[in-house]
This record gives structure tokens, sequence and C-alpha cells, in this order.
């Protein structure tokens, strides 16, 4: 009897395993298809994916592919794509150009870090940096690449007391990102 019972107890424990190994990852036969758990914040016609946290709001009212966390908590990601004017800039030299960009909108920037990233297998940058807004204050995560004559830029926008709060699920979403 003990024997019977330990056998239908690993077949049990097996067919959970499999379940469970079936019912991991997206859909293997569309390569776009988002990761369980999460969505597609990014319009069919783009050339890039943006998969957010299912749990995250999708933001429609921008051109830029985009998501916010909730009413209460407006942290938010979005990824804008567009074409530079020469193709041998590197992302170095594209950085100067947008915190230039940055600082007409922003005051007080305060980049507090900068390393080397890949984004969809192509060698990019992240920058953390702290900006006010009038009297509001924000950290920002911006992580881009350049492919061919594209850039891309992913951006994480919080209040500095949230930023911390989504670390964990910005980094899943720039480890999904896709670039077609």
């Amino acid at each position: 009897m003990k024997n019977i019972l330990l056998k239908l107890a690993l077949v049990i424990v097996l067919l959970l395993c499999a379940a469970a190994l079936a019912s991991c990852g997206a859909n293997t036969d569309d390569p776009y298809a988002p990761p369980t758990g999460m969505i597609s914040a990014t319009d069919e016609k783009a050339d890039f994916c943006l998969f957010v946290p299912d749990e995250w709001q999708i933001d429609y009212s921008t051109a830029a592919a985009g998501a916010y966390y909730s009413a209460s908590d407006p942290s938010s990601v979005s990824v804008l794509a567009w074409d530079l004017d020469y193709t041998d800039t590197t992302v170095d030299e594209w950085w100067q150009t947008n915190v230039s960009e940055v600082g007409v909108v922003f005051d007080n920037i305060n980049v507090e870090s900068e390393e080397n990233i890949t984004m969809s297998e192509v060698y990019g940058k992240k920058y953390i940096y702290t900006a006010s807004l009038g009297d509001f204050n924000y950290k920002i995560m911006q992580a881009a690449c350049i492919k061919g004559s594209t850039v891309y830029l992913f951006t994480y926008t919080s209040v500095p007391e949230n930023y911390d709060t989504h670390l964990e699920e910005v980094a899943e979403m720039l480890q999904f990102f896709v670039i077609k």
C-alpha cells in the first residue's frame, strides 16, 4: 500500500511540475508576446516592445510607449525611439545632447550614476539623476542605446521617496525590452 501511495504521490508531483513548466514564459510561437505577468505597452507598429507588469496602467495619452503605476503613485516608464541625424553618433555623444535638452525642462540636474548596459543585445548606457521642476523633485533613470541610426530611450521617473519601490520591476522591464 505504501508503495502505491508513493508512486501516486510521485505521479502527482511530476504532473504539477509539468503543468508549472508549461505555464512559464510567453507564448513561444510569438517572439513579441509579453512574458508571464506582463502586458505590452507598445503599439504593434513600433519597432520595439516595452513590457510592463500587468498591474501597471498603460498610458495612451502620449506618443511614447508608456505606463504608470497608479493614480496615488504616478511613477512612470516610457520608451521613445527616433532617428538620429548622424549614423556615427555614440551613446556618450547622444547623452551630451540629451542632458542639454533635459536642462531646458528641468532644473538642478544632478547625475548620480552612469553605467554600461545592454538593451535587447545592443550596447547602451544607463544614467540616474535627480532634477526639479518648479517645486517638485524627481529621480529619473534613463537607459539609451543606438541601433543603426535609431536611438531608443527608456525613462523611469518617480518622486525620490518612491523611486526604490519599483526598481525590481523596472529592471525586469529593461531585461525584457525588445528591439525588433
